[in-house]
């Protein structure tokens, strides 16, 4: 006698379709944090200078009037929670010079301490710890003038510098585009080395301009807007 062999009921079928499937899932992503009123605010200063400059980068360049020192230096993007720039003492012989990939800040927050000590927090990093003794906001991407952006759009050929000096006055914002008309990175030089060509400055402006300096002499000289009587006062350096 033959048994016959029944399927599956269809009910059963789906249920176990179901649970394979279920044991197969990728698990949902967790939900993103919520955004600050901070983070809105730098994430929207961002756009804004990302659609005013047409394309992130700059050259930063940092130092301190003659005679003086900063300790435990940071700069941040207006709201933003990480720094951009530090540095444990400012000064005008140690001039610092970077090229970053990020946006134009549109607005830029200095400080400085009364020590260069450090200390590591947890979730944040190694941060300076000394006291804030100098707080400062000051206008950046905006005071920019749209005749640099348009012609560096025009030849982006050139770095686009911002200029910071460090002063107990406040802090001093210049700007200006570097180009080296003619220098081809396929010239070589009897070293083995690119020729070298000196960098051409166009578009200075702001609250000074460093002075240009040859084998070790001022062949132009520099300037800065004082503070307290609105006089431009040259400058060696």
């Amino acid at each position: 006698m033959n048994s016959t062999l029944r399927s599956p009921p269809r009910r059963a079928l789906l249920a176990l379709g179901l649970a394979f499937l279920a044991g197969c899932r990728t698990p949902l992503p967790p939900p993103a944090k919520p955004v600050t009123p901070e983070q809105a605010r730098y994430l929207e200063s961002r756009q804004r200078m990302l659609e005013r400059f047409g394309r992130p980068g700059f050259e930063l360049v940092v130092d301190a009037m003659a005679g003086q020192e900063f300790l435990g230096v940071e700069f941040f993007p207006e709201n933003a929670k990480y720094e951009f720039y530090g540095k444990g003492g400012q000064t005008l012989k140690n001039q610092s010079k970077r090229v970053l990939s990020s946006p134009v800040p549109e607005r830029v927050r200095v400080i400085w301490r009364d020590s260069s000590d450090r200390r590591f927090i947890q979730g944040v990093g190694s941060r300076y710890i000394g006291n804030i003794i100098g707080d400062e906001t000051i206008e950046v991407g905006t005071r920019i003038p749209q005749e640099l952006i348009d012609d560096l759009k025009r030849d982006p050929r050139g770095n686009l510098r911002l200029k910071f000096r460090m002063s107990d006055q406040g802090t001093l914002f210049g700007w200006d585009i570097e180009r080296r008309p003619g220098f081809d990175p396929r010239k070589r030089d009897q070293w083995g080395e690119a020729v070298y060509v000196g960098p051409v400055h166009s578009f200075a402006g702001g609250d000074f301009r460093e002075a240009e300096i040859f084998n070790g002499k001022p062949v132009r000289k520099g300037w800065y807007i004082d503070r307290l009587t609105g006089k431009r006062i040259e400058t060696d350096y």
